[in-house]
């Protein structure tokens, strides 16, 4: 067994008692409070009994709300609110801590929720309302905050605790020690999934009676994702790390399946205890929650061109002898960063040759000169370029948890994420994992301040501290190849060599736009002026990715870049595979709209090629268009009829999104993480969709991709065995004993 009867039982026993069937009869389920406007829907009202036996329970005071996206858990939270109000004066306040911009549409619900003659009293602890005390606050019945407020008071607590303040008043009301809330509800609870994080440290200094986690994911990549709501939740015994980690995640990550059935069963029962989950699926009173008609998803495989596949061959072979010897050596993770370039550059391959050699550039960086980026670089302390020269694993992004072979560098703290990540920190339209304030982006590390304008990338940190890192990721190579180009060669040749199977000066996943209006409307028309050159000193002639970069400052670079991109233009399987089945949907029903997802927006550049020329209506959404332009974007996409296609970067358009008037996606490429795929076809199959939704995933046999989607699909089981709902109804009906066997507190099971 993992475990033995010893320290933890008796909580534990009560832990597995709490376990109760999810089903409750019609005449036996909570009815819709009456200070609510809104009648609650049948499954609603069953969610709201449930958390309030939760919070009479004396062994468990908080619990997890785990629904699918759009069946209304914040209305069920509202329910809770003023169902179970508390009956002291001086502890009434329910905290709700929530993205910054979820935390506005909180207030927004509770006004269209409440009845007006039944108010409750908000107040907004957030930019100028942060000068409130405990106190202050108390004397309201909600309060509302977000994710960067709380880590920055947890920041400002250990900052005066290191240096042994002598401070009196605590000046920080959320976490301060007389500072008791009644209830706290964490909205989006997948924003603490890092328990090594300031913000998930933060959550464990909140004090409160009562306690609820909501989040409609509450795993992604591992089951260690579970432990900072366990341990918010104050769920014992496994709100320690060393009793979860030894009772529930070693278990799953054996080898063994036996020990891996054991790590399900209990990570399965200690869910069943705190968690419900329901799904637009379930059935309720005979009927499922959602009438949505069911998605369909289809692999649509397509076969390389012959060209396509020599080059992909020879890259593979290149980086099959590579891995190698890095094997051979025991240097792997030495060179893991390299090995995650040979990966990107093989994912890449499969979408089109040209990604693999000019269009590689870092999404939060590329607007910036080159000089500036080096002189950033020069600013940061000898701590912290020992600290990244020390990095030998390779960079794991600590928002989604990707891993990034040329992250965004911090300045001064150093600290990194992925580019995507870094444009979402600093964008005040981002909702979903946007831990840092409205006014003042702060680094998810250490919440320093963040800003566009003191930040670098690590390929410039190593042109400036690490020169031999370069070297190891072929750096310097991919120069001297570009300095040979002629200028009015298209750079895009795709003969098999691998000279272009390294790092451009700027690699990274994500790319910019085409050209695009003053409204966010793509265009693919020519100008005929020619525009003038920007070049002040005479040097080699520009590659894409250098033309890309360029785009960003000005019109004329635009125009120069999307001339030379057209130019040199060449379809590849996939954009051709992805026309067909735009022509295929259209030819059945004209009005069909579509998404199209890539986390290449290099890839979204090419494809406004044969859009445009096909006469093909679209709009387009990446992240580095503004809020404005987005929005535009968007409202043209639902509004006009002869906008039939938005193409999106994958991250930027994967979530918040209400996109229902398309009905058809495509998936261009295979994400590590499946459940940000998922998260991209929720813009479109949620509820209010009243047509099938299609899902089409272009995927190229024999690559890479085919091994990508293998280990999504050992994540999807991973998740759906630890949240399988059927799984959990059948634990509703073990008996204690068989529970508490499952569990090491008996040594067998019990006999009937």
């Amino acid at each position: 067994m993992l475990d033995a009867p010893g320290a933890g039982s008796e909580t534990l026993t009560a832990l597995i008692s709490n376990i109760t069937p999810d089903d409750v009869p019609k005449e036996q389920r909570e009815q819709t409070p009456a200070r609510m406007k809104s009648q609650l829907k049948e499954h609603q009202k069953i969610a709201l009994g449930w958390m309030m036996k939760k919070e009479s329970l004396s062994s468990s005071k908080g619990s997890l709300l785990a629904d699918e996206m759009g069946l209304g858990k914040t209305i069920e939270a509202l329910a809770l609110i003023v169902a179970r109000p508390s009956d002291n004066p001086i502890c009434k306040t329910t905290l709700i801590i929530a993205p910054v911009a979820l935390m506005y549409q909180w207030k927004e619900e509770i006004e269209c929720h409440i009845k007006s003659e039944y108010p409750l009293d908000v107040f907004v602890y957030h930019g100028n309302g942060k000068k409130a005390t405990f106190d202050q606050l108390r004397k309201y019945d909600v309060v509302l905050t977000t994710f960067g407020t709380l880590a920055s008071e947890y920041k400002a607590k250990e900052k005066d605790s290191r240096e042994d303040s002598r401070t009196r008043n605590e000046p920080w009301p959320l976490i301060a020690r007389g500072s008791m809330w009644y209830r706290i509800i964490m909205d989006e609870a997948q924003c603490i999934k890092n328990r090594n994080t300031l913000t998930s440290k933060a959550t464990n200094d909140l004090q409160a009676h009562y306690r609820l986690c909501m989040t409609g994911t509450p795993m992604m990549n591992s089951v260690d994702e579970l432990y900072p709501l366990i341990r918010f939740l104050g769920i014992r015994p496994y709100n320690d790390w060393s009793r979860f980690r030894y009772d529930i995640s070693r278990g799953i990550k054996d080898k063994s399946e036996s020990l891996q059935k054991k790590g399900y069963d209990r990570v399965r029962i200690l869910l069943k205890s705190i968690m419900l989950r329901r799904e637009k699926g379930t059935i309720i009173d005979g009927q499922p929650i959602s009438n949505i008609p069911p998605k369909q998803v289809v692999k649509d495989m397509v076969q390389f061109s012959k060209d396509e596949r020599d080059l992909y061959t020879a890259i593979e072979t290149k980086a099959q002898i590579r891995v190698n010897k890095y094997l051979k050596e025991n240097m792997v993770t030495n060179n893991y960063a390299n090995i995650l370039v040979m990966l990107l550059r093989l994912r890449q391959a499969c979408c089109h040759p040209h990604l693999i050699k000019d269009l590689g550039v870092q999404v939060s960086t590329e607007g910036i000169a080159e000089e500036e980026l080096m002189a950033r670089a020069h600013q940061l302390g000898q701590d912290v370029v020992g600290r990244l020269k020390n990095v030998e694993s390779g960079f794991e992004c600590p928002i989604c948890f990707d891993p990034t072979v040329n992250p965004t560098i911090f300045v001064p703290c150093g600290h990194t994420c992925c580019g995507e990540c870094f444009q979402k920190l600093i964008d005040p339209a981002a909702a979903i994992g946007d831990n840092g304030e409205r006014t003042t982006p702060r680094c998810p590390e250490c919440r320093n301040g963040l800003s566009g304008e003191r930040i670098t990338d690590y390929v410039h940190f190593c042109k400036v501290h690490h020169r031999e890192k370069l070297q190891e990721l072929g750096i310097e190579a991919t120069e001297e190849a570009e300095s040979e180009e002629e200028e009015d060669d298209s750079s895009d040749s795709d003969d098999g060599s691998l000279d272009g199977f390294v790092v451009p000066d700027d690699a990274d996943d994500g790319f910019e736009p085409l050209p695009t209006s003053a409204k966010g409307e793509a265009t693919g028309k020519k100008k005929k002026k020619k525009p003038k050159k920007k070049s002040k000193v005479k040097g080699p002639p520009k590659t894409l990715a250098q033309l890309k970069q360029e785009s960003l400052r000005s019109a004329a670079a635009k125009r120069l870049y999307h001339k030379r991109l057209r130019k040199g233009f060449e379809s590849s399987t996939k954009i051709e595979k992805t026309i067909a089945i735009l022509e295929d949907i259209y030819a059945n029903n004209p009005e069909e709209k579509t998404l199209i997802f890539s986390q290449w927006t290099s890839l979204l550049d090419l494809l406004e090629i044969p859009l445009v020329d096909k006469k093909i209506q679209y709009q387009r959404y990446d992240g580095s268009m503004t809020m404005e332009d987005r929005a535009a974007a968007v409202g043209k996409f639902m509004k006009n009829a002869d906008q039939r296609v938005m193409i999106m970067s994958l991250k930027a358009g994967n979530a918040g999104l209400n996109l229902t008037e398309a009905s058809h996606v495509i998936i261009l490429d295979p994400f590590w993480n499946p459940f940000i795929e998922d998260q991209a076809v929720g813009r479109v199959y949620r509820m209010h969709q009243t047509r099938q939704v299609h899902v089409h995933r272009v995927l190229v046999e024999d690559t890479v991709e085919h091994r990508i989607c293998e280990i999504q699909d050992q994540k999807r089981q991973m998740v759906e065995t630890a949240l399988d709902e059927r799984a959990h109804k059948s634990l509703a009906r073990l008996g204690v004993g068989e529970l508490m066997y499952l569990f090491g507190l008996r040594d067998r099971p019990p006999t009937h």
